[in-house]
């Protein structure tokens, strides 16, 4: 039961990013151990208020917020505890309770799943090119990968006038990044080098922003494509925790690297807004049904899908 200034929800989906496999394998750290209810991507229908909820009713379908306890402004000192799927407990349930603060209504054009992939992976996305220094009309942005963020990544920097260069990892994913309408692709199979490719591509002069996804195997080629002054975003490490780097690129270039953690309550709103004025649509690749939601780690574990993997809840009756 909803308390005074809560809601529950019914949830209708949800979605899965890299950081739940590390969860559920308990190498979050000593405060994210299971047992826990996973995942922190999902929406669903607000099915009672608490008394003292005046912005929310019944009917609406919103998405819990990945921060519970982060609004707006710099981030609050105990932002860990805040995140759903871990410590807290997250959204693949049938049903939860959320304050009302913690929750925000989602695009009405978009399904259930697509909606449910914006918390955690589509606010990153736009934190890491409208934070600090945001995107301009014409920069040129690296996007590593074919992820969930990667993939919102190329739909809102070419919302925002942006080139966006993207490395992946087989000719199949090249075609679908290039149909998807990415500017340029690079195929590191055929293609190792692929910062001296960017920088060809940018005519030698390197890209304005990367968004680094990969970690301590991709940080120091993504250093060698950008341009003096650039920033490097920080935002995944899959291939490893420690980076070996050569400072003096960093320092005489006057690159900037900041890290993005997902982000607020008010940069999820600007996310929506911004989805719902470009029509913008995440990838899903699949989708699971709840007793077989499993079979949805196992496929994100082998890392073989082309887009956000999802759960339907709600067909669970």
């Amino acid at each position: 039961r909803p308390g005074p200034r809560d809601v529950l929800l019914e949830m209708r989906a949800a979605s899965l990013n890299y950081r739940d496999l590390v969860v559920l394998r308990g190498q979050h750290g000593r405060r994210v151990q299971p047992p826990l209810i996973p995942l922190s991507d999902g929406v669903g229908i607000v099915r009672e208020t608490g008394p003292g909820v005046t912005d929310l009713k019944p009917g609406d379908r919103v998405a819990p917020c990945f921060f519970q306890n982060w609004e707006g402004g710099p981030p609050p000192e105990d932002l860990e505890a805040g995140r759903l799927g871990g410590p807290l407990d997250g959204v693949l349930a049938t049903h939860r309770v959320f304050p009302s603060r913690g929750v925000l209504r989602v695009p009405d054009h978009l399904t259930d799943a697509e909606a449910a992939t914006l918390p955690c992976a589509g606010v990153t996305a736009w934190s890491a090119l409208f934070g600090e220094r945001p995107v301009r009309p014409g920069e040129r942005v690296l996007i590593l990968g074919s992820g969930g963020v990667a993939l919102m990544a190329i739909l809102l920097a070419r919302a925002a006038g942006a080139e966006t260069i993207v490395t992946t990892s087989s000719p199949e994913r090249a075609a679908k990044l290039s149909a998807l309408g990415a500017d340029h692709v690079i195929d590191r199979s055929a293609t190792p080098d692929w910062a001296a490719e960017a920088r060809r591509l940018t005519g030698g002069r390197g890209v304005d922003r990367v968004l680094e996804l990969g970690g301590a195997a991709t940080l120091g080629h993504a250093i060698r494509a950008t341009r003096t002054g650039a920033q490097i975003i920080l935002i995944g490490n899959v291939t490893g925790n420690t980076a070996e780097l050569f400072l003096p690129a960093i320092l005489t270039r006057q690159l900037a690297l900041r890290s993005v953690s997902v982000g607020s309550k008010d940069q999820f709103a600007a996310l929506t807004r911004a989805i719902d004025r470009h029509a913008l649509r995440p990838v899903v690749a699949a989708r699971h049904a709840f007793d077989a939601a499993p079979d949805a780690f196992r496929a994100l574990e082998a890392g073989e899908a082309f887009g956000n993997l999802c759960i339907d809840i709600a067909a669970s009756g």
